[in-house]
């Protein structure tokens, strides 16, 4: 018998297909439209002020210019366009807003098109590719993706060329934080296009972008690399980065364009692990991560953690922390240099560098003009936010918290700003919860040789200092802290509240702004409270950076290692979130100890809480307070808790990044034992192996490799 064609089951299941097609097609278009409306709905958001609008309409030229940008400034320092763009988008905004005074008005769309025209026939081009890759191209984006309807051909093709030069094939095109960012445009012009398939590209890219690298981005520690130099951005790349990619993972939640969820953990894990560990009390920034970008004048103290907020919307994943900042913790970033260190209370950090990395970043654009020693063993301790707040054109350069430095009578041109480290020995050790960070420094701007450690406590924090060496013809000084002044200062129980200058000798204690010094050595110490001038040009040249006067009341105290010091030493503590009275008081019932001081060891004690830290720079052997005894046969940053039973947990660290293995000699009451441990590599070292728990009779290793 002759087989019948199968009519019906090729019918059916072409129909099917077809379906599917549709079906997806019906989806796509749906999530599309989605989309464009949730994007063009943040832009909208904030209701635009109509009378500063009217002010931009009333002061706008026939030719559609404003008389107070210098159209012909397109330099790296320059650039006023950005305004002419701004006004763009503020006209485009108040055309599209439903409940505004200027809602699709006639005259506004006729002044706002004399102002795109202009732009669009000039087509301006800034030096610094930035404003030519993303700047540019954002507004331009987002203006047509909320004019759109209202433009004809010629406009909409002359404006998608500008911003089409944000793209995949351009100069910023390349890892780190610009990237994720330049993706972000191109997704706007493509929902402009209506073009599906390059939109879906443009997202996967920005999804592609979210991966852990020792090149340009998110490193193995959880800092923030923008580029190679091995200087930390956590908190302006990095923050572009992740901002960027949490907008966006608002925008696609729920459509078929969502980010993978490896994607978004790995940014909410960047997020807490890294950025919100730089940000004292999960509400601002720590001047201490800063780069360049500590010579832009800032507009508030405290940030809206909008990044959290839209990160939780889109996952579920760590979201109590998400909601909630950790106020209890300590981290040392080992590709950074940089410890963190946060208390309930009170928030400190240090910042450091190596011959793994470049001191600082790049004064770009000339910024950032006295940088030189910004990251020469900074420390900065935050309460309130407010104790830095724009004082940075008032600074003596000089005297930033936390460093020595010899204080040259002038500093080198800002060119000469940026030099490889010198020392290997640089790093830090932490538990979690406590931490120690060391610094072999060798200033590669005057040769001065300083070997520091810090030690985080509960309510302490335990600052050293051996072998200061200079041959500078200038003092050489060790800054406690310059800040803001805020009330008076207290020195030895004595209320001063007038403007000053006075000379200390240690032993001595003072308090300020809540925050109490203790220096613990014979230091000559300098004390300075007053007014303090300076100018914003004199840090930047950027055009809005003037050479108008800036006094500040200030607060400064300093430690005196005199001129061509020799093998000079220091040691004092901080006692932030604490009273005249109290500081007062602690020096009764002191319950730290400096075991050591010197080039070989620095060791420090706790004796209420028991904790223990020894930083060795040579093979050697401490005792602390209570008896413990610890060899060390290579040199290594450790960290002990005792406890009743003997001890609780060893952290141990290798500064250097370059050891596989240390071994220790551990003496207790009741015995000893010589332990191994085995480092982490690769990725990975520098990272402390946390050891616990232990106990007199036999030490169990737990190594975090």
């Amino acid at each position: 018998m002759t087989a019948r064609p199968q009519y019906g089951k090729w019918i059916a299941a072409w129909l099917f297909s077809a379906l599917i097609i549709v079906s997806v097609k019906a989806q796509s278009d749906t999530d599309f439209e989605m989309i464009s409306n949730r994007l063009k709905g943040a832009l909208l958001a904030e209701p635009v002020d109509a009378g500063v609008l009217r002010g931009i309409v009333a002061d706008m030229a026939e030719n559609g210019t404003w008389p107070h940008i210098n159209y012909s400034d397109t330099s790296r320092t320059g650039f006023g366009h950005q305004i002419h763009l701004r006004n763009l988008l503020m006209m485009a905004k108040a055309y599209q807003q439903t409940e505004g005074a200027y809602y699709r008005d006639k005259s506004l769309l006729s002044v706002f098109k004399k102002a795109l025209h202009h732009w669009l026939r000039k087509d301006y081009r800034c030096e610094n590719w930035w404003w030519n890759e993303i700047g540019t191209p954002d507004a331009m984006a987002n203006i047509l993706l909320l004019m759109c309807e209202a433009l004809d051909a010629d406009e909409l093709t002359a404006g998608l060329a500008i911003a089409g030069r944000s793209n995949f094939d351009a100069f910023g095109a390349r890892p780190g934080g610009d990237f994720i960012k330049m993706a972000a445009i191109n997704a706007v012009t493509e929902l402009v296009r209506q073009d599906t398939a390059a939109f879906s590209r443009a997202i996967k890219t920005m999804s592609d972008q979210i991966y852990v690298t020792e090149d340009r981005g998110i490193k193995p520690d959880m800092s923030f690399h923008h580029r190679t130099d091995g200087v930390p951005s956590t908190l302006s790349y990095g923050r572009q980065y992740v901002s960027s990619f949490a907008y966006w993972g608002n925008m696609l939640r729920g459509t078929r364009f969502a980010f993978e969820p490896s994607a978004v953990k790995l940014v909410v894990d960047y997020y807490l692990d890294g950025m919100r560990k730089a940000m004292p009390f999960g509400r601002f920034d720590d001047p201490g991560i800063k780069n360049r970008d500590v010579s832009r004048r800032s507009v508030s103290i405290q940030r809206d953690d909008h990044i959290a907020k839209l990160l939780v919307r889109i996952t579920d994943y760590r979201k109590d922390e998400l909601e909630q900042p950790n106020l209890r913790s300590n981290q040392y970033f080992w590709y950074s240099h940089y410890h963190s260190h946060q208390r309930p209370l009170y928030f400190a950090s240090v910042r450091m560098y190596s011959n793994r990395s470049n001191n600082i970043e790049s004064p770009y654009n000339e910024e950032g003009l006295k940088n030189h020693f910004y990251a020469d063993g900074s420390q900065f301790i935050s309460r309130t936010g407010h104790e830095y707040f724009n004082i940075y054109p008032s600074w003596d350069w000089r005297k930033i918290p936390g460093t020595t430095v010899v204080q040259v009578d002038t500093f080198p041109h800002w060119e000469e700003i940026v030099k490889k480290g010198t020392t290997s020995f640089v790093g830090g050790v932490s538990d979690g919860e406590y931490g120690a960070t060391a610094f072999d420094l060798l200033s590669p701007h005057s040769g001065l040789m300083a070997r520091k450690s810090w030690f985080f406590f509960d309510d302490e924090i335990v600052c050293v200092g051996a072998g200061i060496t200079a041959a500078e013809a200038q003092p050489v000084m060790t800054t406690l802290n310059q800040s803001l002044l805020y009330g008076p200062v207290w020195v030895k129980g004595k209320r001063e509240t007038r403007e000053r200058e006075q000379w200390l000798q240690g032993p001595a204690w003072v308090n300020h702004d809540s925050i109490g010094y203790i220096i613990l050595d014979g230091s000559r110490i300098w004390l300075r409270q007053g007014r303090s001038t300076g100018t914003w040009r004199s840090i930047t040249h950027q055009a809005s950076a003037t050479d108008e006067p800036v006094t500040q009341q200030t607060f400064t105290l300093a430690i005196d290692h005199g001129v061509k010091p020799r093998d000079a030493t220091y040691a004092y503590m901080v006692l932030p979130a604490i009273t005249a009275a109290e500081t007062r008081a602690y020096l009764r019932q002191q319950p730290v100890q400096v075991i050591s001081n010197s080039k070989k060891l620095q060791a420090v004690s706790h004796n209420k809480s028991g904790i223990h830290f020894a930083v060795f720079y040579e093979p050697g052997e401490v005792t602390f307070s209570n008896g413990i005894q610890l060899a060390a046969h290579q040199p290594a940053l450790f960290m002990l808790k005792s406890s009743t039973t003997g001890i609780a947990r060893i952290a141990v660290a290798d500064p250097t990044c370059k050891r596989k293995s240390v071994t220790f000699r551990l003496r207790l009451p009741s015995g000893e034992d010589t332990i191994t441990v085995n480092l982490p590599t690769g990725q990975r070292a520098g990272k402390s192996v946390v050891l616990e728990p232990l106990n007199e009779s036999k030490l169990q290793k737990i190594n975090d490799n």
